[in-house]
Parts: structure tokens; sequence; C-alpha cells
């Protein structure tokens, strides 16, 4: 890491001697492209027809880039993995497991180490009420490296409420038959849309004791931005207790990067509430308008403003060759598919912008957001709130860089401006 900030520090002053949205970096795992087989997953609750047990889906996907490629005897390159899924009762008793076996081939390569090629695996345990824990394992079997989790699960008796929702999933790429049954989707791991261009469905199943019934669905989706920006009832005859709900929404309605959906579900007898978080975060190229248009004003610190304004002009096409050719152009190590200099400069985006926010002015806009996004977080901070006859005030040390900074909370509400004597530190 003391690597890393010394060749940032350097690439940023080198880049500045030559040349209204919140951030929407998501940051990526540390366990990924290390050279481990690390997933991401996803679970959701299904209610099962027989009204005893739940459906336990069990969703996970891999990057090629966290895969072990080796030549293969054939032709091209092979990665071979496996996934297994044990359940453990509350006395540690393994109720069931499940293994999965997936092996790819490419042709070239350049294909082994991509990290926009990804591998779904999906599986499904059948559990009656209780509480357990879920043991995941990925074994790369080329590699021998391992990754597992442990998570605590509480499988609730849906059929003690006169209604219940199973619970809150957002879905892509989503396959429906003539009839409109759900056949095949892609869950968005985290609740996170890399991309705005296509539509999502929200889906959850209801448990409803008394039927035939008339069950209304109110969904409102809001943000703490822009308040509610959709507010939609779907009314609809049942005739079982257990009834499939998916709920289209149009992306590029939702103009903000985290938003909170309320799902309330009403019968002829009583009514159940849930709630979820979803957001917009681009990982590793902004994939629209909006998103690159913000990803290029938060890089106005280490590219010249001509430039972003040229090509924030410019169609979308443009504008990702661009990102996308600046970032490679300035990658501190090419050998690895990751962008270290990229991933640190926007995760210090979403610090500031996290931290520093203040007065209706983003974090990466103020001075202190300025300072740490160019020179990385101080070796030392101190602070000064309450100091009698001085507006609070606080002082960051560099120390291998030998610079100090002084900021000052000019109208006391963390609106910290960095005090003009020491503005020449930023420069020299």
């Amino acid at each position: 890491m003391k690597y890393l900030r010394i060749l940032f520090v350097v690439a940023v002053c080198i880049l500045f001697a030559t040349s209204n949205v919140f951030s929407q970096y998501l940051e990526e795992s540390s366990q990924s492209g290390v050279g481990i087989p690390y997933f991401k997953l996803a679970l959701h609750k299904q209610y099962a027809k027989d009204l005893k047990h739940t459906h336990l889906l069990i969703m996970s996907e891999f990057l090629y880039d966290d895969l072990t490629f080796i030549k293969s005897d054939t032709a091209g390159y092979a990665a071979e993995f496996e996934l297994l899924a044990a359940i453990y009762d509350d006395k540690d008793n393994v109720v069931l497991s499940r293994t999965l076996n997936k092996k790819v081939q490419v042709a070239d390569f350049d294909m082994t180490n991509k990290r926009d090629k990804k591998i779904d695996l999906k599986t499904s345990v059948s559990l009656v009420p209780g509480k357990y824990e879920l043991f995941i394992k990925a074994s790369d079997l080329n590699s021998d490296k391992v990754t597992q989790r442990r998570i605590k699960l509480n499988i609730q008796d849906f059929i003690t409420k006169e209604i219940n929702i199973s619970g809150i999933l957002f879905i892509k790429d989503v396959q429906l038959d003539s009839t409109g049954n759900l056949i095949g989707f892609k869950p968005a791991y985290g609740n996170n849309f890399t991309g705005r261009a296509e539509d999502f469905y929200i889906y959850s199943d209801i448990y409803n004791a008394t039927v035939p019934d008339e069950i209304r669905l109110h969904y409102v989706l809001s943000s703490k931005k822009g308040g509610v920006e959709l507010d939609t009832v779907v009314v609809k005859n049942v005739r079982k207790n257990i009834t499939h709900f998916l709920f289209k929404v149009n992306k590029e309605r939702l103009r903000f990067n985290k938003y909170n959906l309320e799902l309330s579900a009403e019968s002829s007898e009583a009514s159940v509430k849930k709630r979820q978080t979803f957001s917009f975060y681009w990982t590793e190229t902004p994939n629209t308008e909006f998103d690159l248009n913000a990803a290029f004003d938060q890089m106005i610190y280490i590219v010249s403003e001509d430039s972003l304004n040229k090509y924030k002009k410019s169609s979308l096409a443009e504008k990702k060759k661009f990102f996308n050719r600046f970032w490679a152009e300035h990658d501190p190590d090419p050998s690895t598919s990751k962008n270290e200099l990229k991933n640190e400069y926007f995760r210090r985006v979403n610090f500031v912008n996290q931290h520093f926010s203040v007065l209706g002015q983003q974090g990466w806009a103020t001075d202190r957001g300025r300072i740490l996004i160019k020179f990385g977080f101080p070796d030392d901070i101190e602070r000064h709130p309450f100091e009698l006859g001085t507006k609070p005030y606080e002082i960051w040390r560099y120390y291998a860089l030998r610079k100090t900074f002084l900021f000052h909370d000019m109208s006391g509400f963390g609106d910290y401006r960095l005090d003009p004597a020491f503005l020449d530190e930023e420069f020299k």
C-alpha cells in the first residue's frame, strides 16, 4: 500500500504538470483478482407449495479472472472448479450437502484474465422452519486454492401469519415462458446494477391463507435525494396460497444511485410490509452518459479540464473509449487485470463523498476532498472542533511527502476550507 501511495502521488503530479451526482464507483472486493476462486453470493427464500418447506435459492458468480486456466489437451485453456454447499442445523449436524462442478474452456489466453466474463451457478435446497448455518466452499481444481463462507439462516414458519412476503430479490436478464412464468434470470448481486440501460424486475413470493382472494401489492421506490420516484399498486386475484409476483421497473426512470424499496401486500384479512435497498454503481467502466459525466467530473484532479469538457460533449461510445484509454495508459501494473490506480482514485472519491459532502456540495469538490484524493489519507489529523475564540479547524500532516494542510470550518457546518497560507503546499 505504501508503494501504491507513492506511485499514485507521482502519477497525479505528472498528470497535473501535463495536463452533481454522488459517486457511482463500486469498490471491488480485495479478495478478487488475487489468484483465489473468489465468488459473489446471493440467497433468496421461496415458499414451497406444500406450505411446510422453504426453498433456499443459492446463487453464485465467478469471474474468469478469479479462476486458474491451464493449457488444454485439446485446444485453448480450461478452468475447472467445484462449489460445495452444506447446511448445518443448530446442533451442528449436517442436514444436507450439494456439490456443483463446472468446467470452462476458452480459445485464447487473453480470455482467462477477463473481469467482464462471468460464470453463474445456481442450486436450491428445501428446509423446514428452524435455525441453520450455510457453509459454502469454492475449490479451484487446477490450483487447489479455496474460498469459503459461513452464513446464519433463520427459516421461519410462514403460515403462522395470514399473509407473508418471502423476501425481495432484484433480478435481470429475465426469461419468461409463453404464459409469463419465470424460467430464467440473473440476480443483482449485492442488490447492485452496474448500468441503467435495461429494465429489471422485483421478484417475491406471497403467501395468503385465504383463497380465493384479492391481493394489493404496493411498490414505493424512494431516494434520500429525490424523495419518492415510483409509487405503484398492482392488484391480482389469487386462487392459490403461494403466488409469484414479478414487477418490472424501467431503470432509466431512476436518477440517483441508491434507493429504498418498500413493498406492502394487503389481502382481505391482513397486510404485511418489507423493505430492501438497491443501488446503481459501476465497476469497470460507467455504462451511461449520466455515470460517465459524473466520473469525468470527479477526474478533474487527474485530467485537464479542457480534455474533460471535450469528451463530455462527445458520444457515449467516444466517452467510454476515452475513459478506458486514459486509465489503461496510466495503469501502474498492466500485467494484472486490475487497474490499481483507477481503483484507488475512485475509492478515495467514494470516501470523501461519504464523509465530506456538505451544504449541497459533494465531497470530491470540497477542499478536504481534493487534498485527500490527490495525496491520499493523511498520516495524522489534528482536530480542534471546540476551541474558544476560533472557528473549528483541522491540521493534516503527510510525513513522507513533507506536506501540512490547515483547514478552517468557515460556516460551522463542516464546510472546511483550506487556509490560503497553505495553498503552496498543494503544488510544491
